[in-house]
């Protein structure tokens, strides 16, 4: 599943190429991406400007003015999910996997989406209390005192607490595990065992690597690519995520993969042996 820094490449080319723009048409093969529904977004859509692409964690927004003169903003909220892709690269050939096509005067975006979980909904001010209450402030936003007081006296594993989108959004499996080996901290370590400095540590490597990730166009394994079709490149900076076996870059012991509340975990148990 795509993560921050890999949706926020998206958003980076969205707002590029497309801000400013008039949307002139909106096609599917597979309306059941769409909430309320396909005719209601189209009808919506069409005819207005893109004026501001956004993302929250690991969701996109894309903002067309007004419903009415003075009224709440058109808001698309697109959400990936697993395999989902968008394309706006003008040579951009599509296939049977592309479910959706948005026509921007000159310009186009194709959705993508191999295994159809991808979702694309239109918010209206109601809606958007009752779907932006399940996911946290962007890990790039939230400031350490917030965060720090969600999880500073559980017991919980740091590499599940990394994970869960309500107490910060952004941090999937690939960055929590490379947050956890830049603050030499172990995924089964639980905050209210360490101090608030290691706590701040962690922070601290969180972000840094989200923005690393993001300067790098993200990470591929499989499915991620950006805008125009490019795979990102963080991969090859990764120290500890899908290097089980492998040896640690710092000291040479072979990673670890343990399971940890059904998600995989990997780690130095040399460099991260704090618990």
């Amino acid at each position: 599943m795509p993560e921050l820094p890999e949706v926020e490449t998206i958003a980076q080319g969205l707002r590029d190429q497309l801000v400013g723009y008039n949307c002139t048409g909106l096609n599917a093969d597979w309306k059941s991406i769409f909430t309320p529904s396909f005719a209601v977004i189209r009808r919506t859509i069409v005819g207005k400007t893109l004026t501001t692409v956004s993302r929250q964690g690991k969701y996109l927004f894309l903002d067309f003015g007004s419903f009415e003169e003075g009224g709440d903003t058109i808001r698309l909220m697109l959400h990936l999910r697993m395999t989902g892709q968008i394309f706006t690269a003008p040579d951009y050939q599509p296939d049977k996997h592309v479910h959706a096509h948005f026509s921007f005067e000159d310009r186009n975006i194709w959705w993508r989406d191999i295994r159809k979980f991808g979702r694309i909904t239109l918010l209206t001010e109601k809606d958007r209390g009752e779907v932006m209450q399940h996911i946290g402030r962007d890990m790039l936003e939230i400031t350490f005192a917030q965060w720090y007081r969600q999880i500073a006296h559980r017991n919980a594993p740091l590499k599940n607490l990394l994970l869960n989108q309500q107490i910060a959004s952004g941090i999937g499996n690939i960055y929590a595990d490379e947050a956890l080996f830049r603050a030499g901290l172990h995924p089964c370590t639980t905050p209210a065992a360490i101090t608030e400095e290691k706590l701040k540590t962690l922070f601290k490597a969180s972000r840094n690597i989200l923005r690393l990730a993001i300067r790098h166009h993200g990470t591929t394994f499989s499915d991620f690519v950006d805008f125009s079709g490019k795979p990102g490149n963080f991969k090859r900076r990764l120290q500890v995520y899908g290097r089980t076996g492998e040896r640690c870059n710092l000291c040479k012991t072979p990673i670890v993969r343990l399971k940890l509340a059904g998600r995989s975990a990997h780690f130095c148990p040399q460099c991260q042996t704090e618990k």
